[in-house]
């Protein structure tokens, strides 16, 4: 139901700094480090080739493609749009979740987390919904 192919990571796609080290004042400081790991990047490359990339930290960028149809988004969105998911791919989720709404508004209506479900199916149907437990016994 859902692929995902993604390209190799690309130090001219630039990085992403997360919000803990911008409140720290930090900024300039994991930027510097960026700057020289992808020096170092530069020089493995030319030796090594695609194993250079190893040296990469996870606030590099890289393409990706990802093809779902609406209930896998479904699935992504409930976990990923929730507010204990990570502030990156909830950002992420939730662009997904606005870009499939305005080609498919009716089939997306209740897309989001699992913590705005409620709200959202109340915002919808006028009343919240009913939570029915789970029959493990006939």
């Amino acid at each position: 139901m859902a692929s995902l192919t993604w390209q190799r990571y690309d130090p001219r796609l630039g990085v992403t700094v997360p919000p803990s080290v911008r409140e720290a004042g930090a900024e300039r400081d994991f930027l510097a480090v960026i700057d020289r790991t992808n020096e170092v990047h530069a020089r493995l490359e030319k030796n090594i080739g695609q194993a250079a990339d190893y040296i990469l930290t996870n606030a590099h960028k890289r393409r990706v493609l990802l093809k779902v149809n609406v209930r896998e988004l479904y699935h992504i969105s409930r976990l990923r749009q929730d507010t204990t998911a990570q502030w990156e791919i909830r950002q992420i989720s939730t662009e997904m979740a606005r870009l499939a709404a305005k080609v498919m508004p009716l089939s997306c209506l209740l897309l989001g987390g699992k913590d705005a479900y409620p709200g959202t199916y109340a915002r919808v149907f006028g009343r919240t919904p009913k939570m029915v437990p789970p029959r493990l016994f006939k």
